[in-house]
């Protein structure tokens, strides 16, 4: 039954993944990247794309992009569904990895160790619908981040439960790839810090991890930029990005009443926690409660305990982090659920049809997604249609739109026209660029500030009512083209004559979705 699970948990994870087709708004700004280097053989350390101040550019995903334009160019989109497929189905894999690692530990002074099947599938599917939403986007850098992640805790267990330190060599080298890849390294070098205090507070050794975490340090100035890029991703880190939605604490005004089941799944993990202190506490010999409490800390893993809270305090704090506590809830805490929830002592006939139905529950969803989905990303959100006019009539000229869609129209437009920024606002832009363009959309001196920066056209989203109607009331600029979802606007002084009209068939702009002018050869 165990193989039926990987599969049934491989193809639970390929069926979500082909069904997630919204392409990452920043993954346009990947490609050029990639093309750029593969065409010239060097790294962008500037923005050719905008018009508006630009800073020296320290790209901490300069890997990613070399990776995700090689798979386009040599497999298209595909391949590029597998190789996120290959990435969840790898870092979910490491984490059963994990439990098992933690079980074994646990039973091996046992008499009676549990011997039934390791895992539970629905467990699992509740685990990957908690956290859906960010994992499961189109491919985005940071899904190298989860991987690692999962890598590196794997590694630091092992270490630790079998006081095999040879093994911490792993974290050093994987950081060399990982910090040139997704600046999200630094969730390596924070969870080897809490491996650190947490072993401190369990009076175990501590100076193997502590020299593997300024070895791993070091190895992140192995980079093309040298020093300033480890600069640059410590200051990134400490960015708060209040305009930025995904970075927005889990319960904020905008995420109040949104992503119920990571919330659900949270409130699950605390009462079950809550639940096992609670019946610890009873157990526990003692005449007081400081007795009781004293005994408990004393035999309490802190390692264990330390990792849960923090990344439970950071799912909370910020959104981008939700998935790095679901993942170290299930490797540290499956094993409870596990055998008090989902392992129901059913006969062995019952609980093999259970395992079965669900298996091909889950393969004729696997199937059906196949045989009604073609393996494609959408650009349905993007304004593609107003994109095709500006390159069809062969206008030139400066772009404002929301920097979502810049690097997109960046890919499609550039040479012809430059944008005012796209979603790498804090390493290529002037700090006060992103501040600009609140401003612009919604703030009182709108005006002042949208005119000094020498914008020709102008694509604006409906659905922003305040920016949409104060430019439709402007004599300064006329409509020129309007679709479901977006309008595009020139300078009034600008001449448009006899000028062609894009095609609103929505499958012509999806077979040429990756073609660009943006070619150095």
């Amino acid at each position: 039954m165990v193989i039926l699970f990987y599969i049934s948990l491989f193809l639970y994870i390929s069926t979500l993944s082909i069904m997630t087709k919204e392409i990452d708004f920043d993954f346009w700004a990947r490609l050029i990247v990639g093309k750029t280097f593969f065409q010239t053989g060097s790294l962008l350390n500037f923005d050719f794309q905008s018009f508006g101040p630009t800073r020296q550019w320290f790209d901490h995903e300069w890997g990613s992009s070399l990776i995700f334009y090689t798979i386009l160019d040599k497999f298209g989109e595909t391949g590029l569904f597998i190789f996120k497929i290959i990435i969840l189905s790898l870092t979910y894999f490491i984490l059963t990895r994990i439990i098992l690692l933690r079980r074994k530990h646990k039973n091996q002074n046992n008499e009676n160790p549990l011997i039934t099947a390791p895992f539970n599938i629905l467990f699992f599917i509740l685990l990957i619908q908690s956290s859906l939403d960010i994992m499961f986007t189109t491919l985005r850098c940071q899904l190298f981040t989860f991987l690692f992640f999962t890598i590196w805790l794997y590694t630091l267990e092992k270490t630790r439960l079998e006081k095999n330190y040879q093994l911490l060599w792993i974290l050093p080298s994987t950081m060399l790839v990982w910090s040139n890849i997704h600046g999200g390294c630094f969730t390596g070098l924070g969870l080897l810090a809490l491996y650190i205090l947490g072993e401190f507070l369990n009076k175990k050794p501590i100076k193997p991890f502590m020299i593997t975490f300024f070895i791993s340090l070091t190895v992140m100035f192995i980079n093309p930029y040298g020093v300033k890029y480890v600069y640059f991703l410590f200051h990134a880190i400490t960015l708060s990005r209040p305009n930025i939605t995904e970075w927005q604490p889990l319960f904020s005004k905008i995420h109040l009443f949104k992503f119920f089941k990571f919330k659900l799944w949270c409130l699950a993990m605390v009462l079950i926690s809550i639940f096992y202190l609670i019946r610890k506490y009873i157990k526990t010999n003692g005449d007081s409660f400081i007795e009781k409490t004293k005994s408990i800390y004393h035999n309490f893993d802190k390692t264990k305990a330390l990792i849960l809270i923090t990344m439970f305090i950071l799912s909370l704090k910020t959104l981008r982090l939700l998935p790095f506590f679901a993942l170290c809830a299930c490797a540290f805490l499956y094993d409870d659920i596990y055998t008090k929830i989902f392992n129901k002592k059913l006969p062995n006939t019952l609980n093999n049809f259970k395992e079965l139905l669900l298996y091909f529950l889950i393969t004729l969803s696997f199937v059906y997604t196949i045989k009604t989905n073609k393996i494609e990303g959408t650009i349905s959100e993007y304004p593609y249609v107003e994109a095709e006019f500006l390159k069809i009539n062969n206008l030139k000229g400066n772009l404002f739109a929301n920097f979502h869609f810049g690097s997109f129209l960046a890919y499609k437009l550039y040479p012809n026209n430059f944008i005012f920024m796209d979603g790498r606002y804090e390493e290529t832009y002037e700090p006060s660029q992103l501040n600009r363009m609140h401003i612009i959309y919604i703030g009182p001196n709108w005006h002042e500030e949208f005119y000094k920066q020498h914008i020709d056209y102008v694509i604006i989203e409906k659905a922003y009512g305040t920016l949409y109607t104060r430019l439709m009331a402007d004599k300064n600029w006329k409509l020129v083209l309007a679709s479901n979802n977006f309008v595009l606007l020139a300078r009034k002084d600008i001449k448009i004559e006899n000028p062609k009209i894009p095609s609103n068939d929505y499958e012509y702009y999806k077979k040429h979705k990756w073609e660009t002018n943006i070619d150095w050869k």
